[in-house]
């Protein structure tokens, strides 16, 4: 067994395979819906399940065989992706595709693999479309659903096929990819990653890309320039961010958890996520609770100004004003 294949969702792996190495009558379902939040690693959980099926070692999924080995490069014949390109779901002339090819041999072992991503943003007539072969499969044909709720799906689609969901990662395991990834990071910044990531890995490394920890650098200058500049330094900070509207919407989305945390933590009332101790301390040692929960409130009505196409420069221009007055 390969190192890489226990990398993630250990449990959940291991699960499958107790399934699939059980002999008895049902090893395989034709159909398994994958649900995760973004980021939690569907796409190599299927891959292990889709190398286990395929595998010709003895203990599967070997990681040596050359079935193994094809999939793991995205090479296998018999393992077909659909969706997920820029996070679009798949289409009725691709379901179609997929079904008149599902009636075809598979070309190196006994089974073919379908990998639907992104399932949730399916058409409903789509999804229709699909049943097709979830209600008459192929014997040599198992699907795989990957979605991010599988509430989006149709019932008739729920009811075909098992569900496995995958849940995140501990804090200290995300912590120790990071670091073993990101060496020149610093502990801040990977804390702060692995406290706003809910366990997923993707999540967490998205986090830490250079736009990210950059729009979390503007996010905590204003909340410095608020709560320790002057008026003027902190109307000019925000004047000066000359953001798309999409990104304007992010730096407040930032600003609004900021205030959540500044909120928790007069409370006591749940973990920090974006803030550090020190920084929490550091905000809220001036201003009341009920300040802070205003200036939270004030920064949600920004942003549900923003996303209803309202005037940018008003909707900040407000927003400026009242958080400086909130703060006292």
């Amino acid at each position: 067994m390969t190192p890489a294949y226990y990398g993630f969702n250990r449990i959940e792996k291991q699960h499958f395979l107790q399934v699939l190495e059980s002999g008895t009558d049902g090893v395989y379902s034709h159909a398994y819906i994958i649900e995760g939040a973004y980021g939690t690693g569907k796409t190599d959980f299927v891959l292990f399940c889709a190398s286990a099926i395929l595998c010709s070692g003895v203990e599967r999924p070997c990681g040596i065989c050359n079935s193994c080995k094809k999939a793991a490069s995205l090479s296998h014949p018999d393992i077909h992706f659909y969706g997920g390109e820029s996070g679009k779901a798949i289409t009725m002339r691709e379901v179609r595709e997929l079904i008149s090819s599902s009636i075809l041999m598979p070309n190196d072992g006994d089974k073919k693999i379908y990998i639907i991503k992104a399932a949730h943003k399916m058409r409903p007539d789509t999804q229709n479309a699909l049943l097709k072969i979830l209600e008459e499969p192929p014997e040599s044909v198992i699907v795989f659903l990957l979605t991010e709720k599988k509430e989006a799906m149709l019932p008739t689609i729920l009811s075909r096929c098992r569900v496995i969901t995958l849940r995140g990662e501990s804090d200290e395991k995300v912590q120790e990819y990071l670091q073993n990834k990101y060496k020149t990071a610093s502990r801040e910044e990977v804390l702060t990653a692995v406290r706003a990531s809910g366990g997923s890995i993707g999540q967490a490394e998205l986090l830490m890309s250079r736009e990210k920890l950059d729009e979390r650098k503007k996010a905590f200058d204003i909340m410095d320039t608020l709560f320790e500049g002057t008026k003027s330094d902190f109307i000019k900070m925000i004047a000066s961010e000359k953001l798309t509207r999409d990104k304007l919407l992010e730096l407040i989305e930032l600003l609004e958890r900021m205030f959540a945390d500044l909120l928790g933590y007069k409370y006591k009332s749940h973990p920090l996520v974006l803030l550090s101790g020190e920084d929490a301390q550091r905000y809220g040692s001036s201003v009341t609770k009920r300040a802070i929960s205003l200036m939270g409130d004030a920064v949600t009505s920004c942003r549900s100004s923003i996303e209803q196409s309202g005037n940018i420069n008003a909707a900040v221009t407000n927003l400026c004003i009242r958080l400086w007055e909130l703060k006292g």
